[in-house]
């Protein structure tokens, strides 16, 4: 199977595969889950809530909406 990377400078963000759908995560945080890893992808870069970061909005670490300019990972 495959998932998706996008590294940043406070960590990695990924998109992977999840029961009945994909599972957008930071360290060890869920973002939340998503019908599509391209749904996924484009909340991000929109702008999402990451506990795990006090509270940063996702839109502001520059992420990409197109999983074209995120790394492939096999999982």
């Amino acid at each position: 199977m495959k998932g998706f990377r996008f590294g940043s400078n406070q960590g990695s963000f990924y998109i992977l595969p999840a029961h009945e759908g994909w599972e957008a995560t930071f360290g060890n945080d869920s973002l939340g889950a998503f019908s599509s890893p391209e749904h996924a992808a484009a909340n991000l870069a929109q702008g999402l809530t990451c506990p795990h970061l006090s509270e940063v909005d996702t839109s502001t670490f520059e992420i990409p909406e197109t999983l074209g300019d995120w790394e492939e990972v096999h999982v």
